[in-house]
């Protein structure tokens, strides 16, 4: 049985899954090249399915991320075809999914729709299943997991009418507990904080952690006051400080401004208040997971997480959830925004609705294409290019890391998550603080304050880093040992944190050489590894996008297949 899922909300993506097995997955805006898209997924859609090698036309179903049919009673259809309701407003849903609604769509049930599906001028009746939205989060965790049975926690902004979703999984089923209903989100709470300092909502969240680090906590009382836990492990905001549930272009209320003082403007100087505000709210944020997070470990009695929604890719908060909350061990889906949603989506209806077995657990998220070695040198000589081509890749490219240089990895199948995880990467040497500078000034040309994270062999976690457990999907917060700070400045954040990925051989066979070779010439078994991409872009995808990058950035050398490209000459200071 082939299912294709979809998700066109921010970070538009789909995922083909096969039999309850992930056989692609991808993020629409590594095609389109436009960051966030919520664009109709088509070129995505289209790599899943030729990597799947199925036509649209033999797939037996297709899986939504939403099911706007949930609580139709009492909406209102625009001219848009966006869905209204006095009290919140929905993601766009395109029109061609809003007629015909069968009569009477019960509460928070998926039905099957018959209807016309188009893609791009390809158009039949295709099976349509519309999934809860944080039940596709919570099936894009739990299924993708490698246990039986877990506690499931998912909190984004919103889904339908829900910010959080508690759950069991067990098997092939997953079980609701709770909700937390919309308008009471952490995830609209953070986006809030995040416009407030000037920078964009839904967008640069992970600026706001970063920017945490160099403030401290001072405003947390006062937060605190903004919203009230209860005894069920939910919460409500005092919506009178806050404007997100209402069709503002400022998502908090004028009150906030007065007590906080003025917002910050983009590109103001950052102060001391701007540190301390993103340091409060990060620790509201965590105390608020915390609570939830006990609650739902003290009303399933199991100690194994499951975490999804785009709240969870704030990695600080998610150590502080297991560590605090009572886990042992968690399992956070590596593209835990709303492009996870594809994924989920598939796997509700492959699994949830169908009953097909689980089959292994994601230990990967290359999901996307891959470009052959004869693929990649047709590009390098039509650009008239010079190359070597290396027996040994990983080895060449970490003699040029050691070496001091800043090096473009493009390897095998493309991460499906935000991470850049050793397939599109750019990779340097920790071991230098010019590292960060470098990228921060000639390459990525962002914030000084964000930190950049090491990639480190399995094997040697412990040595470096303590914190919770394994980390392949760069997800988990750690704490860089004292007595090596001084060995690995560069990925070392201000307050001696780090966000690790735990690269293990028998997954990531190339990517785990690179770093043992480097450990051979270094004594350090660890890169930095960050995003490959400029100011502004989105991750390359394809040899092409690599090639312009390289050219258009510091980089100062290319790791793409099996050559090598360098640039002549003396590396340019920070």
């Amino acid at each position: 049985m082939d299912i294709l899922g979809i998700n066109y909300s921010i970070d538009a993506a789909a995922a083909l899954v096969r039999d309850g097995r992930v056989v692609a997955a991808a993020t629409d805006e590594r095609f389109t090249r436009r960051k966030h898209s919520r664009d109709f997924p088509a070129d995505a859609i289209r790599s899943c399915l030729a990597i799947g090698g199925v036509d649209l036309a033999a797939l037996d179903a297709v899986a939504l991320f939403w099911n706007p049919g949930v609580h139709l009673a009492g909406f209102n259809l625009r001219q848009s075809g966006a869905v209204r309701h006095p009290l919140e407003y929905l993601y766009n849903v395109p029109n061609h999914l809003l007629a015909q609604y069968p009569p009477g769509w019960p509460e928070l049930e998926v039905e099957y729709v018959e209807q016309r599906f188009a893609l791009r001028g390809a158009a039949r009746d295709l099976r349509v299943v519309y999934v809860t939205h944080h039940e596709a989060h919570a099936a894009s965790a739990f299924f993708a997991s490698p246990w039986e049975e877990a506690a499931i926690l998912t909190v984004d902004g919103y889904g339908e009418h829900a910010s959080t979703f508690l759950a069991r999984g067990r098997g092939e089923r997953l079980e609701p507990l709770s909700r937390v209903l919309f308008p009471h989100s952490l995830g609209a709470f953070y986006a809030a904080v995040t416009q407030y300092l000037g920078f964009a909502a839904n967008c640069d969240e992970g600026k706001v952690m970063g920017l945490a680090a160099h403030g401290e906590p001072r405003l947390l009382p006062q937060l605190r006051e903004l919203l009230e836990l209860r005894d069920d492990g939910g919460f409500e905001f005092d919506l009178s400080w806050f404007a997100w549930h209402q069709e503002r272009p400022r998502r908090y209320a004028r009150k906030f401004v007065e007590r906080f003082g003025p917002e910050r403007r983009p590109g103001d100087p950052l102060e001391e208040r701007h540190r301390d505000l993103a340091a409060s709210a990060q620790a509201l944020l965590e105390e608020v997971l915390i609570h939830v997070g006990r609650h739902l470990r003290r009303s399933t009695g199991l100690s194994r997480l499951c975490l999804a929604g785009g709240v969870a890719l704030n990695c600080v908060a998610n150590s502080r959830l297991i560590e605090e909350g009572g886990f042992d061990d968690a399992f956070i889906q590596p593209a835990a925004g709303d492009n996870g949603t594809s994924l989920g989506a598939a796997l509700w209806v492959a699994h949830q609705l169908h009953g097909q077995p689980r089959t292994a657990a994601m230990e990967s998220d290359a999901l996307g294409p891959e470009w052959d070695a004869a693929a990649i040198e047709r590009e390098l000589r039509e650009d008239r290019l010079a190359y070597e081509r290396c027996d040994d890749i990983a080895a060449a490219a970490a003699e040029r890391i050691a070496a001091g240089d800043v090096v473009g990895w493009f390897q095998g199948r493309m991460e499906f998550g935000p991470r850049a995880l050793g397939q599109r990467s750019i990779l340097a040497d920790p071991r230098t603080p010019d590292s960060k500078a470098v990228l921060d000034a000639r390459v990525k040309r962002r914030e000084p304050f964000r930190p950049y994270a090491p990639a480190v062999l399995r094997a040697a976690l412990d040595d470096y880093f303590r914190g919770p457990g394994d980390s392949p999907f760069m997800i988990k917060n750690f704490v860089v040992r004292p007595e090596v700070r001084e060995r690995i400045p560069a990925v070392v954040h201000v307050d001696g944190s780090a966000r690790v990925q735990t690269v293990d051989p028998r997954v990531q066979p190339l990517f785990a050489r690179l770093l043992a070779c480097f450990e051979r010439l270094t004594g350090v078994p660890i890169v930095l590894n960050t995003s490959f991409n400029g100011q502004g872009e989105t991750m390359v995808a394809t040899p092409r996008d690599a090639l312009r990058c390289y050219h258009s950035c510091g980089l100062d050398a290319l790791a793409i297949g099996p050559f090598l490209l360098r640039k002549q000459g003396p590396r340019p200071a920070a």
